[in-house]
């Protein structure tokens, strides 16, 4: 008869322990889970930027169909429409994002420097199911190249 008041009692310990344990093992994967989609917000963004300084110094001042200072689709003096469809051409799955491209030495002939830039929010998930999305953060890709053509 004690044997199976042992048990009883070991059943009991069980389920307190595992009520203790549930929220950390529940905080942990979410937390490896938002630390993962950050990790790929921010590998999209650096890979979409490249892909827009790639194109911008391909299309410089003598290409068929320039960007940059000087062409029609570049609006002075962070803004070109071609380089930013490009960006948000490869970034795929990112909403909320601000893109813009700079050419630092003011031109877009060879030798010339172009500068695209993304950032986009994010929000853990932890963060929108208890505090309503209160806790965010800016992540930022960024490229420079130079123009060889």
């Amino acid at each position: 008869m004690r044997c199976t008041t042992a048990v009883r009692e070991d059943h009991g310990q069980s389920l307190v322990e595992f009520a203790l344990v549930l929220p950390v093992a529940v905080l942990l994967i979410v937390g490896i889970f938002d630390s993962a989609r950050a990790v790929w917000l921010t590998t999209t963004l650096a890979a979409a930027t490249t892909e827009g300084t790639r194109y911008a110094i391909v299309h410089g001042a003598q290409s068929s169909s320039p960007t940059g200072p000087g062409s029609s689709s570049y609006t002075a003096p962070t803004t070109d429409t071609v380089v930013e469809g490009v960006v948000r051409q490869y970034a795929v799955g990112v909403a909320s994002m601000t893109v813009s491209a700079t050419w630092p030495d003011g031109d877009a002939k060879r030798g010339s420097r172009v500068t695209v830039a993304a950032a986009a929010p994010f929000t853990p998930v932890l963060s929108q199911a208890l505090l309503g999305g209160g806790l965010s953060v800016t992540l930022r890709g960024s490229s420079t190249l130079v123009i060889h053509q």
